[in-house]
């Protein structure tokens, strides 16, 4: 369950941890985040580099696939500053030029090399007589060469330069690219848009220009065509409020803010296309902040702050439930689904949803908070701020399980549930309650710890269990505390609201990006 507010012990750890973090390899780590703002392009024979403030994305023409994002270190935006970004025509690879620094990446190999520059950066180039000389750079008072493995030497001009091409050059070629920078600002939803960026396609990457953009992300010009394709890659927002994985992907929440409508996003398990959905044009999602997703049938559902949303993609259709004679309480908290039937948690009581009934109130006498909610059967259970309960049908109020009731210690607020296998497994502020299912008791511990902090989110699969809380992420078991966290400011970039697992992946669900963790790597 999704937890609004981040500790000071957080804000005054995180700093101090951040020089223990681990040197994670791509594919063992990515964080996904918005990437409209596009700095630099450049474009090789095959491969398209777009440059934003927090990472290197790379674009497969040929495949019209994304084949990553690509970070140099663990610097939250190691191209903020970003000004020129060159293909180096012999290898594949990228130059990333900032005002004092350059970055080199070997795209084969994954390997990044950086030097500082010895002055402002005012100019950069290749040199077309003999492009294995690597990139020029002017910085300071002199010209330098810089190589592969990061080192700067003095040099002088390159005699006949290549530099990155630019916008002006790009709309001089085709002057119709700048007149439809309107149509990017309707799709987008975004005002003030325009183009930061260009580079002219050749060989497999086309024939026409990609331009980058300070709010849509990148987009494709067609030799000669006045209309932008765009090419959109991650997520509309960084502040990621809940998660759900399905067969081939992740369906990831973002938050509305000043910049960015509230949006649901389709993110491929391979990261090959990020889809983003932000309702009708009119109307949008109707919300700001989520708690919860999760897909039934063609639709997912979201659970809000001022109700529960519906929404199926294919049809852009927006259904919104709230308080009233829809919902006990719009305040909604958790989710769960099973054959056929959706029960929702809210601040004052329970409602289920069949598609025979409609929307409908489960256990009516019960007009308290429900925290989280597990299907099994016609049998609901219900974790609330006084512990552990159930609803059966023919039942107008919660019942206590008699185990529980013979245990005072389980009496504590149980804010997520989850199956694994057969057994319930819910979680309080520090520890795990399990149900046996041969014998129906309660076991109550052990305390998890690992640094994590005040838990409030938990995700099973056959392997074991993850949980989250206000200082990060960890793998546990029924009986063993987390041993090895994944910790925020180290590890994650800000603070987990909500967690998901597919067979390859957990996906972690961070107001500063999405994350995906491969699973052999963390566990």
């Amino acid at each position: 369950m999704v937890r609004r507010f981040l500790s000071l012990c957080q804000l005054v750890l995180a700093p101090a941890l951040a020089a223990q973090g681990r040197d994670w390899a791509p594919e063992d780590r990515l964080v996904l985040g918005d990437f409209s703002r596009i700095a630099a392009v450049a474009v090789s024979q095959d491969k398209v580099f777009a440059v934003t403030p927090t990472a290197l994305l790379v674009y497969s023409p040929r495949d019209r696939r994304w084949e990553g994002v690509f970070t140099p270190g663990d610097a939250a935006q190691p191209f903020r500053d970003a000004v020129a970004a060159v293909a180096d025509p012999l290898d594949n690879s990228a130059w990333i030029l900032t005002r004092s620094s350059f970055y080199h990446f070997d795209l084969a190999i994954r390997r990044w090399d950086s030097g500082s520059l010895p002055g402002q950066l005012s100019d950069v180039a290749l040199d077309q007589d003999n492009p294995a000389l690597g990139l020029f750079v002017r910085a300071g008072s002199g010209w330098y060469t810089a190589t592969r493995g990061g080192v700067l030497v003095p040099t002088s001009a390159p005699r006949r330069p290549v530099r990155p091409a630019t916008v002006d050059q790009a709309v001089r070629e085709n002057p119709a690219i700048q007149a439809s920078i309107g149509l990017l600002a309707v799709t987008g939803r975004r005002a003030g848009l325009g183009y930061t960026s260009a580079a002219r396609a050749q060989g497999f990457a086309g024939m026409g220009w990609y331009l980058g953009t300070n709010g849509a992300g990148l987009v494709y010009f067609r030799e000669g065509s006045g209309r932008p394709e765009p090419l959109p890659f991650g997520l509309p927002s960084d502040r990621v409020d809940a998660v759900t994985a399905g067969p081939d992907g992740v369906w990831a929440v973002t938050e509305r803010s000043a910049l960015a409508d509230a949006a649901l996003t389709f993110v491929a398990r391979d990261l090959r296309e990020a889809r983003t959905y932000q309702g009708p044009r009119a109307t949008g999602l109707p919300f700001t902040e989520a708690r919860r997703v999760l897909g039934r049938e063609d639709a997912l559902w979201i659970a809000t702050g001022t109700g529960v949303v519906r929404y199926r993609p294919r049809e852009d259709e927006v259904t919104r439930f709230g308080a009233g004679r829809e919902l006990p309480d719009g305040r909604t908290y958790d989710l769960a689904q099973r054959q056929g039937r959706l029960v929702i948690a809210t601040a004052r009581g329970l409602a289920q949803f069949a598609d025979s009934a409609g929307l409908t109130q489960l256990a009516p006498d019960f007009r308290d908070q429900a925290l989280a909610v597990a299907l099994a059967g016609d049998t609901t259970w219900v974790g609330t701020p006084i512990g552990l309960f159930l609803v059966v049908p023919g039942q107008a109020d919660l019942l206590e399980p008699a185990d529980l009731r013979e245990q005072p210690r389980a009496r504590v607020a149980v804010v997520d549930l989850t199956w694994r296998g057969d057994t319930l497994v819910g979680l309080t502020d520090q520890e795990l309650l399990w149900r046996d299912p041969a014998t129906g008791r309660f076991t109550l511990g052990p305390r998890l710890g690992g640094g994590l902090g005040r838990l409030h989110t938990l995700v099973s699969d056959a392997r074991g269990l993850f949980v989250a809380g206000d200082g990060g992420v960890g793998p546990a078991q029924l009986q063993t505390p987390v041993t090895r966290a994944l910790r925020v400011g180290v590890d994650l970039p800000g603070p987990v609201t909500d967690l998901a697992l597919d067979e390859d992946y957990l996906w972690v669900a961070t107001l500063a990006g999405l994350v995906r963790f491969r699973l052999d790597a963390v566990r």
